[in-house]
């Protein structure tokens, strides 16, 4: 048995008449509602988005340096050192 979810939450959005028959045409192809053609679209373009931010690609002689800079030992930097090593305000 499937799971309701129940929707709480309202988007109102605006559109030109010519718009909202476009997008009524679009839905009906697919055979859904206004509201869920409208859902679904912006739902699959938002999360094309947010992978983009997540996943990357590069061409193969920058990767090969990505994952060099990666795999390098990390650089000493002295005060970073003297900051972790050294009396903590809250030690004493």
């Amino acid at each position: 048995m499937s799971k309701i979810i129940q929707k709480d939450t309202r988007i109102d959005l605006r559109v030109e008449s010519g718009q909202k028959e476009f997008l009524s045409y679009a839905a009906s192809l697919r055979k859904k509602k206004l509201s869920a053609f409208i859902l679904d679209s912006a739902y699959n373009v938002a999360e094309k988005i947010v992978a983009d931010k997540l996943h990357f690609s590069l061409p193969e002689k920058q990767w090969n340096a990505f994952c060099a800079a990666l795999d390098a030992p990390a650089r000493e930097i002295p005060q970073l050192k003297q900051l972790f090593t050294g009396s903590k305000v809250f030690d004493e």
